[in-house]
């Protein structure tokens, strides 16, 4: 799994709030890349009974990761900037969704 590392709270003071916004855009991003590695990592685990544990593993750091970042950015008076993000985020996680619903929909007889 890939880790992302913020900037100290002088370098984000430094930066524009564009510049914030496409700086959280990358840890969704990174986010997104690791779920995938926990989602294969799952599917694997068909054949090695032993990657369960890894599974939990990962899925734990992950969303301590998620908590860790949100409590980050609410003590550097981020959160607003990062809320803004996370709607972008879960508007296009949406999107996602609605496209595999509506192909679920068509293999329907």
């Amino acid at each position: 799994m890939l880790k992302f590392t913020f900037p100290t709270r002088d370098r984000l003071d430094n930066m524009t709030r564009e510049e914030r916004l496409n700086m959280f855009r990358q840890y969704f991003a990174t986010s997104r890349y690791n779920r995938l590695c926990i989602q294969q990592c799952l599917v694997r685990s068909a054949f090695d009974d032993s990657l369960y544990r890894k599974i939990e593993e990962f899925e734990t750091q992950h969303n301590k990761d998620f908590s860790l970042t949100l409590d980050l950015l609410s003590k550097y008076n981020y959160k607003d900037e990062f809320l803004f993000a996370v709607k972008e985020e879960y508007e296009a996680l949406q999107k996602i969704i609605e496209a595999y619903d509506i192909r679920f929909k068509m293999r329907e007889y």
